[in-house]
């Protein structure tokens, strides 16, 4: 049952995909590169940014992620090591702004297909799924605003579902320049864990720059 559950929400998800692949028109470019200590980031996208009455504002996309950490693991607090984790995600949402950046903000949503493996090290963990994705900015002054956003990954979307209650949590909070809308410099803290039945493991804590643009 869960197996066919999964399918069908598989499914659901790749004629999503397929449909922006087909019909949409290409007419956008999106970049997302961050970089710590421990964690870096890259996303490439291609989508379509309708024109609207202000401007060019909100982009459909698909896009592709990947996130590399080399950071401590802790299970409820326990050293277990530095370990290496890869996380690899192919995505489709809508991400833009208000009809100004500098004035009332802006947000992105969608959702991946995304598989996380810790590669070598204490934890033996790889596995895929679903997730949700979704970050909202909000204004200060000037260009600058804040960002909030959370990815959540439920271990009951994942291909090898079983009886724990795992989710995979992506937190981040941080400050950022909006150039226009499309260019911004940002400063974010990152944190990832898996919350289980049992236990809280932490695998990635940092500080990343970045920056991220459309054309």
């Amino acid at each position: 049952m869960i197996n066919s559950i999964y399918s069908r929400i598989i499914s659901g998800v790749l004629a999503t995909v397929l449909s922006t692949v087909v019909f949409a028109e290409y007419d956008t470019f999106f970049i997302e590169v961050s970089q710590g200590d421990t964690i870096s980031q890259a996303r490439l996208g291609i989508g379509e940014t309708p024109s609207a009455a202000n401007g060019e504002k909100v982009t459909s996309m698909l896009y592709l992620s990947y996130l590399q950490s080399d950071d401590i693991v802790k299970a409820d607090n326990n050293n277990l090591g530095i370990q290496k984790v890869k996380i690899m995600g192919i995505g489709a949402g809508g991400f833009g702004y208000l009809d100004d950046p500098r004035k009332n903000g802006g947000a992105e949503f969608g959702f991946e297909l995304v598989n996380t493996k810790f590669d070598d090290g204490a934890i033996d963990y790889d596995k895929s799924g679903i997730g949700f994705k979704t970050q909202l900015f909000i204004p200060l002054t000037g260009g600058f605003q804040t960002n909030i956003g959370v990815n959540l990954r439920p271990f009951f979307l994942s291909a090898d579902w079983d009886d724990q209650s795992d989710l995979e949590v992506e937190y981040q909070a941080g400050l950022e320049y909006a150039f226009n809308w499309d260019i911004a410099l940002y400063s974010h803290y990152r944190k990832l864990e898996i919350h289980t039945d049992d236990q809280t493991i932490s695998f990635a804590e940092d500080v990343v720059f970045g920056l991220r643009a459309r054309f």
